[in-house]
């Protein structure tokens, strides 16, 4: 429920989520579409709020409220009722229903017939209705006009409250598919134009404003909605409503500070933004010294400050660049600050000031550095598996592959791959079909790191370029839990198994084979070239392929790693079979299999292990886990019993190129885990050809956008960044709480329960955006002084009673 001064002036919003126009994309239509009201809940109330100017609240006597909507809806202003429509007479609770539905806005001409459920356009959009029944569905539509009185406005800033109520559903027709309640438009308008402020006139010249760390904040609107296929396919999988983004903020809103939070050892971000209709030039930013307890200061070093900057593929100001662009209308100014270890706890204060078209401005900045003192992100408890493009770096930047160059392109993606603590190294060697879960394999377009030479014995593996690449890795990432050897393809293979859902066949015959295909390195000619090789079963295969892994596993035990870490793959629910298994299983017993699949047709992982339909022992499980399935005891048990294989959920297609900050910061709110994330496949958009992360199973190819010397992170980035954290903080709340007695683990638990529910109500059910009305920098500082506290080091501070924040901020 929303809390009880929600329409109040003072009712503090600052956790809402801004949106700017398209709203009714996802909350309107002709009521929201469910094909299967069991997977959600039905919405029963939505809360609406923005801030308009009064010049003379005596002259602004014909102002008139115009609300679009489903359900019914009350209109306050100031908190105050200014009118209601379709809404009974009397006192109105949150869960008070609006007036029924006449039986027309449900049936066809006889009564009877329920109207269908709308189409969405193949090409995307909202669902249309059959212009046969467009009189019938505009039933469901509801226009309220109301005159605002004069006697509830005061002079500047006043706050318009709308809630929309959900009508009762008529009873024959409660499996209707439609919701009950809905925003389309909502406008107060003045005639005369007396006594007010027009919004069109507050906007203009060089502002600052306050956006949370998980806004969608843009530079330039995309023209068209951002449904793609259709309302039902992006609300359901694509988690996080992909509404525009507010590209200049309500010029009535107050600026905030920019307040943020972190472990010691931790990292934590915020943004002010600026912006001006005409342009943004000589913009500069500089943040003067961070003074915190007892006289401590939070080194210079440690703070960031970056520009973002909105760049194709995102519809949001993204691309977090050292520099700011010249001309921009709209530019999100960041601060990412990391305290060191020995940071001393508590608030530390100090101000943003920033200077654009000759105009200054100057934003307090609140840090709540926690007692709790965080490990590398190296030595995180976590599994993360991210994938990185060579061959992108080297087209993008046109250096040869694996050159010096090119390594040194490559060693600012392990630096970010370092930041967020990887565990992952792909190592493509075949260069045909390597994997996914199709019969013919997929062809993720990436150049081997491994090719064999010829010579006068015949052909020798040649692992240079994965020694030096794996030298840069280590320079920047902790020794990897997973070295995946792509030695196997569906198409490439005489024999498969089959595992999804009721299919569980431990082997049989390929009748499409295609022989696998490596690159092979002349040295006389200085050419390599692509040539068949035998498939694991064919004659000479162990001679081929034996030498290959006992020349891994030496560079892998050379350098102090263990065996253990070296994985085949690809398998998807098509995956080697069971003969395939056996003979491999003689040839390397210390490696373990990759699977990126369903894992609808295999068993349950039994001690900790995981032995799939086939018989094959899988060390790295990546799999559509959402993060709706999740259940606290299920995280418990994982806490108490580790696997002895990483689990790397994908998420399918909940996690888009386009899908909100949110998204990114909740991507391993499930397992802590997170896998086939793409950083620097800048190239995948171009279609067939690009190297790309992943199949169907994953939808983000780039974290990263490509910057003036090498990838630069994204705001996505920061916040997958940041969700890890997280994620690591959740498990240290879990592992010192299960040594409490029973009765004292309560507290705990209802903390992290609170972020499940949320995710549950998320994803993928209507109203999927799970952080609507939710204080998520405020959750996530609760996390970390619960954690603070169970670790003995208790925080002298609170997310709540932040200091006080210094002279009114310059706008």
């Amino acid at each position: 429920m929303p809390p009880a001064d929600w329409a109040t002036a003072d009712f503090d919003d600052h956790c809402w989520p801004r949106y700017q126009g398209d709203l009714a994309d996802f909350l309107g239509g002709w009521g929201v579409e469910v094909p299967n009201p069991d997977r959600g809940p039905w919405p029963a109330l939505l809360c609406l709020r923005t801030c308009f100017g009064i010049a003379d609240p005596a002259k602004a006597t014909d102002l008139k409220l115009t609300i679009v909507c489903l359900g019914g809806a009350v209109a306050y202003v100031n908190g105050q009722e200014a009118g209601r429509g379709h809404m009974p007479q009397g006192e109105i609770a949150p869960l008070t229903p609006a007036d029924d539905y006449p039986l027309e806005a449900y049936t066809t001409d006889d009564g009877k017939t329920p109207l269908p459920i709308l189409a969405a356009p193949k090409r995307g959009g909202t669902p249309q209705p059959d212009p046969k029944w467009l009189a019938r569905y505009d039933k469901r539509i509801r226009t309220i006009t109301m005159d605002v009185p004069a006697r509830l406005l005061v002079k500047g800033r006043n706050v318009l409250a709308i809630a929309l109520h959900r009508a009762a559903i008529a009873g024959p027709f409660e499996r209707s598919g439609w919701g009950h309640v809905g925003f389309r438009d909502a406008r107060l308008t003045s005639a005369s134009g007396a006594g007010v402020i027009p919004y069109a006139e507050a906007l203009k010249g060089t502002r600052v404003w306050s956006a949370s760390a998980v806004d969608q904040v843009t530079e330039t609107p995309p023209a068209s909605s951002l449904i793609h296929r259709s309302w039902f396919w992006t609300l359901y999988w694509g988690r996080g409503m992909p509404v525009k983004g507010v590209q200049q903020g309500n010029p009535f809103d107050p600026v905030l500070p920019v307040k943020l939070t972190m472990p010691r050892n931790g990292v934590g971000s915020g943004q002010a933004v600026l912006s001006d209709p005409e342009g943004l030039r000589g913009i500069t930013a500089s943040l003067g010294p961070l003074k915190g307890p007892g006289g401590a200061i939070l080194p210079a070093e440690r703070v960031q400050i970056r520009f973002a900057v909105q760049h194709p593929g995102v519809h949001y100001c993204d691309a977090l660049m050292e520099r700011p662009p010249e001309g921009a209308k709209t530019v999100p100014v960041w601060l990412i600050i990391q305290a060191p270890k020995d940071q001393a706890p508590g608030w530390y204060t100090s101000a943003l000031s920033l200077e654009a078209n000759g105009k200054r401005f100057s934003v307090p900045v609140q840090v709540l550095v926690s007692g709790l003192t965080l490990p590398d992100a190296k030595d995180f408890s976590s599994s993360v598996g991210l994938t990185h493009s060579p061959e992108t770096l080297a087209a993008h930047y046109k250096v040869e592959m694996w050159s010096e160059a090119h390594l040194r392109l490559m060693e600012k993606t392990f630096a970010l791959m370092g930041q967020v603590g990887n565990d992952v190294v792909h190592v493509p060697i075949l260069v045909s079909g390597v994997g996914g879960t199709g019969k013919s394999g997929t062809n993720f377009n990436w150049q081997p790191l491994i090719r064999w030479v010829k010579t006068p014995q015949g052909l020798k593996p040649d692992l240079s370029i994965l020694e030096k690449y794996l030298d840069a890795y280590v320079r920047h990432c902790a020794p990897p839990r997973a070295i995946s050897l792509y030695i196997w393809g569906a198409s490439s293979a005489k024999e498969h198994a089959d595992a999804y859902e009721n299919r569980r066949i431990p082997t049989r015959e390929n009748v499409k084979y295609a022989p696998p295909l490596v690159e092979v390195f002349d040295p006389q000619s200085g050419t390599a070239s692509k040539q068949q090789v035998p498939a694991i079963g064919d004659e000479g295969s162990e001679q081929f392929w034996k030498p290959l892994l006992e020349a891994v596993r030496a560079a892998v035990t050379r350098r102090g790693w263990s065996e253990r870490v070296i994985m085949l793959a690809l398998g998807g629910d098509i995956r080697p079979g069971q003969k395939t298994a056996e003979l491999v299983k003689r040839w390397a017993p210390y490696a373990r299999w990759d699977f990126l699949s369903h894992f609808s047709g295999d068993p349950a992982p039994r001690d900790g292990k995981m032995i799939a339909t086939g018989g094959m022992e899988v060390g790295m499980m990546e799999w559509p886990r959402s993060a709706a399935s999740l259940r606290l005891a299920d995280f418990e048990e994982r806490v108490r019993k580790p696997y002895d294989f990483l689990e790397l959920p994908t998420d399918r297609w909940q996690h888009q190129e386009y899908s909100p900050p949110l998204v990114f910061r909740t991507m391993t709110a499930n397992w802590g885990n997170i896998g086939r994330v793409g950083l620097d496949f800048w190239q995948a958009r171009a279609g067939k050809g690009a190297p790309r992360s992943s199949s169907f199973f994953s939808h983000v190819e780039a974290l990263t956008v490509p910057g003036p010397d090498g990838p630069v992170p994204t705001v996505r980035f920061q916040m997958l960044r940041e969700g890890v954290q997280d994620s690591e903080i959740k498990a240290a709340i879990v592992r010192a709480y299960l040594k409490l007695p029973e009765a004292e683990r309560k507290p705990h638990q209802a903390l992290l329960e609170e972020l499940l529910a949320r995710m549950g109500w998320g994803s993928p059910f209507f109203l999927s955006q799970s952080e609507l009305a939710y204080d998520w920098p405020g959750y996530v500082a609760r996390l970390h002084l619960a954690a603070a506290e169970l670790a003995g080091a208790r925080t002298p501070a609170a997310w709540d009673q932040p200091p006080a924040a210094g002279p009114e901020p310059r706008r």
